[in-house]
Formats: structure tokens, sequence, C-alpha cells
């Protein structure tokens, strides 16, 4: 057997055909649900401060909120089950826009501390609270320094850093920055000693640090702390570091800088910061944004700089198809440092600034906020991304895979997350959306996750199954063309047979020979003449379903004629044409003639004087309206007196209903009985509506 038909039916085959749609579809098709599951508890009416912590190391958490009493400011210390066990008033004022409470363990006990910064006209004061420990430190109303307060409203706003031991007593000392709107004092990192009441500050300058992290970048058992930088463009007076420009700045947990600051000019520049650790590389990776629509600004960029501040790599955003609503993040994972760009896309990136990793975003609008959080308690961070104008918040792994997609209802402010461990030891996330929106989140392994896969096979199926459909239906149709070519072909001969009717034919071929007989040659040969026409017209058309109209009349003419020529003055025939009718309309073969001939053979020549046959072709809109009327005895008459078996008008209507299967618009046809006032007959009328384009 030879290789080209074997190959032919393959690929003709429905499995085969069926493979091309459903791979193109499997491949465009989004991720079929998640491996995890997030279950989503909503908290009702909860405090927009509503945090979890284990203060007391008993692996249970408690519920802190702040809120605002009677003449106090407080701090709330709740169980599980909102029981209070004690309310800590403060003195002073709390703003919540200039700082929320926060927790640290800077005597490294069991117990945690809880801290808060609160004011009074223009001074900022640090409230701590070691709460369970009775033996710990409770200090109110600690002076920090002045803040701006405009119109009696704060504009200062201050960001936790951490902790870290500088002096070596074995206490740690408390990083935080300050940021201020509309001025630029207090702009500075500070670190302030608990213990001795010390405070340190970096020096004075234009840029505004926040989100600060403390970080051990160099190994050398020490961290540097950097932040989110920004150029507000608050002050005309000139400052070190003025913030017209935003500089990428690090410090050491001196607040000296670790490096010269790095300048890029332009309002509204932000830099990311984060530090990058991968095999031999210790360094700081930052992304590089702006808002202003100063063209000669420097453009939005990703870069890599060493721990002295030498720019090692860069790579432009637009080059990678990212506008500047695009986020730096990096990720832990598998103890090396993973970094990724958050906007159209969700890109990864190596450490030569390659695109490794790229799926789409799953917000239609830009990306509102993105976290980094240990959803699944395994130790390492999970990206966390949410959109406040769709109200979703999804979940993706190192990997870019989506493990978790909700719907979730929020503020525009910073989400709050933080660890719930119940008595049982039942371990979630507290997720505080403010607003009063609370949820529980807990990811479980979904244990349907594989049965989504059971898509893929389903789509292939369902596509062989829909091939075998149409090549049914295909088949179905091409037989079922083909039974009714053969039945018009049978009508068409069984047509031609019946014109050709022996009575017909002799009588026709008997009236010439008389006229031969009487002498009158010239019209024997006219009458012969019309009747091989009319049997070359038969002959001639026996493989056409259609001709002219102009041909049928044609025909019917001659057939006519002959007529006549048998049954001379014994009737007489009109053929009137309507004046907006083409005869190059296309009709069925014989329309008219069948309905003539009976015309002629049951009504006209059963009346002693003879009669009249009537054929009209008009147009009425869309159709070609074919009359052929008589003024004979009538039907009902004529089958009493008539032998005739009808096979003629039953060929005839097989035809049309046959021809109506094909045909978008019906042929239809009526005969419809004359009658006088009296209810007389007074002949019959065919009419056959011929639809015409």
């Amino acid at each position: 057997m030879k290789v080209g038909p074997i190959l032919k039916k393959i690929i003709y085959s429905s499995f085969f055909l069926a493979g091309f749609p459903a791979i193109l579809i499997i491949l465009f098709l989004p991720p079929l649900g998640t491996k995890s599951r997030l279950i989503v508890e909503p908290v009702d009416k909860i405090s927009s401060t509503n945090v979890y912590e284990d203060l007391n190391s008993d692996t249970i958490s408690e519920v802190i909120r702040s809120g605002k009493g009677l003449p106090y400011y407080h701090i709330l210390v709740m169980d599980n089950d909102m029981r209070v066990y004690d309310q800590w008033n403060l003195p002073d004022s709390i703003d919540l826009n200039m700082s929320d409470f926060f927790f640290g363990n800077f005597d490294h006990d069991r117990y945690k501390e809880i801290y808060i910064f609160t004011y009074k006209e223009d001074s900022l004061f640090l409230n701590i609270n070691e709460f369970f420990d009775p033996e710990g430190i409770k200090s109110d109303h600690i002076f920090i320094t002045k803040i701006r307060v405009i119109n009696k409203k704060v504009t200062s706003i201050i960001w936790p850093a951490g902790f870290y031991d500088t002096n070596g007593d074995g206490k740690d000392e408390l990083f935080f920055s300050i940021q201020t709107g509309f001025g630029v004092e207090p702009r500075r990192i500070y670190s302030f000693d608990i213990v001795h009441r010390e405070l340190k500050s970096s020096q004075q300058t234009g840029v505004i640090s926040q989100f600060p992290k403390m970080v051990d970048v160099d190994g050398d058992g020490r961290p540097e702390i950097f932040g989110l930088m920004g150029a507000s463009g608050n002050s005309k007076i000139w400052f070190p570091f003025s913030d017209w420009s935003t500089w990428l700045m690090v410090f050491n947990d001196s607040l000296r800088f670790k490096f010269p600051p790095i300048e890029f000019p332009g309002l509204t520049n932000l830099l990311e910061i984060f530090s990058y650790t991968n095999r031999e590389f210790k360094g700081y990776i930052v992304s590089h944004t702006t808002g202003s629509a100063d063209t000669s600004v420097i453009k939005p960029r990703i870069m890599f700089f060493s721990l002295e501040g030498k720019k090692i790599r860069e790579r432009l955003f637009s080059d990678l198809a990212l506008d500047r609503y695009t986020h730096l993040a990096v990720l832990k994972n598998n103890n090396r440092d993973r970094v990724y760009l958050l906007g159209k896309k969700l890109l990864e990136l190596n450490d030569q600034l390659v695109v490794i990793n790229r799926v789409n975003s799953p917000f239609n609008s830009p990306l509102s906020y993105y976290y980094m959080v240990d959803i699944d308690f395994d130790g390492e961070d999970e990206l966390v991304l949410y959109s406040g104008s769709e109200g979703k918040l999804v979940i993706y792994n190192a990997a870019l895979q989506k493990i978790a997609e909700t719907k979730l209802k929020g503020t525009e402010h910073i989400f709050r997350f933080s660890h719930y461990s119940s008595r049982e030891h039942e371990n979630k996330i507290f997720l505080n959306a403010g607003g009063g929106y609370g949820y529980f989140l807990t990811l479980k392994s979904n244990s349907y996750y594989y049965l989504g896969y059971m898509a893929y096979p389903g789509i292939y199926f369902l596509f062989f199954f829909f091939i075998v459909l149409i090549k049914r239906i295909n088949t179905l149709q091409v037989v079922q063309k083909e039974s009714l070519n053969r039945r018009l072909v049978t009508l068409q001969l069984q047509g031609i047979k019946s014109q050709l009717d022996p009575h017909f034919t002799f009588n026709t071929l008997n009236s010439i020979a008389s006229l031969i007989y009487l002498e009158d040659r010239q019209l024997a040969y006219d009458y012969m003449n019309k009747f091989t026409q009319l049997l070359r017209g038969l002959i001639n058309d026996a493989d056409r379903i259609y001709r002219s109209l102009g041909e049928e009349l044609e025909f019917v003419t001659t057939y006519l004629e002959l007529e006549k020529l048998r049954f001379g003055d014994k009737f007489n025939y009109e053929i009137i044409i309507g004046e907006n009718v083409n005869q190059r309309e296309q009709v069925p073969k014989l329309v008219l003639h069948t309905f003539a001939e009976n015309a002629i053979k049951h009504g006209i020549m059963s009346r002693a004087e003879g009669g009249i046959l009537k054929i009209k072709a008009e147009k009425d809109k869309d159709y070609l309206v074919l009359s052929v009327e008589d003024n004979g005895i009538g039907r009902e008459k004529a089958e009493g007196q008539s032998t005739s078996t009808g096979k003629g008008l039953r060929l005839t209507g097989e035809f049309y209903d046959i021809l109506n299967q094909i045909n978008k618009r019906p042929i239809q046809h009526f005969i419809i009985d004359l009658h006088d006032e009296k209810g007389k007959p007074l002949g019959t009328r065919v009419e056959v509506w011929v639809p015409v384009d």
C-alpha cells in the first residue's frame, strides 16, 4: 500500500482534525483553577485598627486596636473571644494617618511591647507598653521631635523600620523615619535608645523616605537602612539633597551614608529600593518611576547597584513593554532572591535583567497595592496583589503561578496583615482592609485541582464529536442532495414521457398527414417544423430544471399552435405579459405547459361550443405570478367525464415539493375554481408563484 493514501486517511480523520483547534485553545487557555483554595471568612464590624499579635508568647494571638474615648485615646488588648484584658490610656492625640501602633521586643524576653507615636500641638511623642510583663517597660509621652502641623492638621508620617542593638548593651534601639509634607523638617532617619532615652538622627535632607527596611545587605552582621525615596518639590529653600530630585540613599546603623547619595533629577520621581543577594553578587536593585510631564526627566527603568553605589546594569521599562505604573518586588525563595516587575505584565527577571518568566496581569486596571506575605505559613512569602477598582485579590507564588484569587471589598488605604493563632492552634492570616472590612484568610490545598486537567481531554473530545457530527450531517446532506437530484432526474424523464403522450403525437402526425393529403404542403411543413421544435425543446432541455420565462412561453406557444391544428376553432388562446416582467427570469421547466394541457383536455374540449385559454405573466413584489385560466366546464364536472389518472399534476406537485427543499423561498401553486354569482362553474384558473431575486 502506498504512503500517500495512508497519510491522507490520517490527515482527514476526525481524531487528527480535532487536534488542531483543541491544541490552540489549550495553549491560550488560562490556568484551570489553582492548586490551593483560599478560604475567606469575613469579619463583621471590625475597627479599622484591629490587628492580631501574640504579645506573651503563649502561641495564642491577642486582638489589639486603638480608639478614642472620653477624654483619652487608648489601646485596647483583648483575647480571641474579644474579651478585654486591659486598656492603655494615652495622654496625647492619636492620628492613624500619622502613625499606627506596631510591635517589638527590644529586650529579647518573652513579652512583646506595643509602640505608638502620639502628638500634642507640634510635638511628637513615643509611647511604649510591655503589656503582659508586670515589670516590663511602660513609658508614655517620650518627646521625640517637633513635627509639621498646618491648620491643626499633622502633615508628618512616621514609618517604623525595625530594631537593632547598635551599642552592644543587649537592648535594641528603635529605628524609624519621619516623612513631612509641605516642608522639609523633619525628614530624617532616627534611632532611639529606649534604655537611655537617647535619640539620634541622620543629617537633614530634603528627601522623603517611606516604608524603611533594615537588612544586612553586605553580610557584616549589621543592618543597612533604606526605603522608598521620593521627590515632592515642597521646598524652594536649598537643602543638601534637594527634594526637587530623588536620591538613592543607604544608611548604616549609625545613620551615616554607606556611599554618597546618587541623584535622579526631576519632580515626582520615585525610587523603590530592595536588597539583592544571589550567588556571588550582593547589592541593591532599584526601580525608578516618575509621574512628571517633563520629557527631560530620566525614563523609568530598573537598575542594579553594588554595595558601594556603583551602577552595574540597567534596563528601561519601555524595553519590557511596561509603563510607569510598575512596581518592583523581591521575594526570598529557596535561599535566593527573585526579582519581579508588577505592571501590565508580571515579569520575573534574572540578575542580568533578562525576563525569565512572564504572565498577564490578573487585572484590567492598574495594580492598587502589592504585599509580600507568608499566606501558607511555609516560611516564605507569597505575592499578594490587590485592585481596588475591581475589588479583586490575587495570590502568586515565587514561580508566578496563581495560587488563589477572590473578590474582596476594601478601601484604597494600605492593607494590614497579621497572624491569627487560636487556642486550638489554628493558624490564619487576618487582613484588615480598612473601612470596617476584615477577613480571615486560610490557604489550603485544593483536592480537586488535578480534576481540572480533565478539561483538556474534554476540549479535545468536544471538538472530536463536533467534527464527527459535522461529517455525519454533511454526509446526510450529500446523500439527501443526491437523492433529490436522482428524484428530479426521474421526474424530468417522467415529465418528458408524459408530454410525449402517444395520443397527442399520433393526433398531431395525423393532422399533418391530412394537410399533406389535402396538398397544403406549406402549412404541413410549418406544422411539422413546430412539432419538431417541440420535440427538440423537450429533448434538449431534458437535463435542465429551470429555463427562462421567454423559453417557457415559446414552448407553450408552440404546443398551443399544434393543438389548434388538431381542434381548429374549437378553442383560442391569449398570452398576456405584464409591463414589468423580465422574460429572462428563470422558471421551472414546463411550469405552464402541464396546466395548459390539462385546461384544453379536461376543461375546454368538453364544451360543445369550445372555449378560450388565457395565460398571464405578472410581477408581484419579489414573485413572478404565472396563471393559466380557461372557461371550461370546471373540475368537478370534468372529473365525472374524464378517464385521466391526473399523473401530470401529481408529477408537477412532487416536482415543486422537491425544488422547495432546495430553494430558500418556496414555489407555490393554487388551483382556483371559477363560478358565477349563482354558483355555476365558469372554468378553472391555476396560479404558480415563482420567487425571483
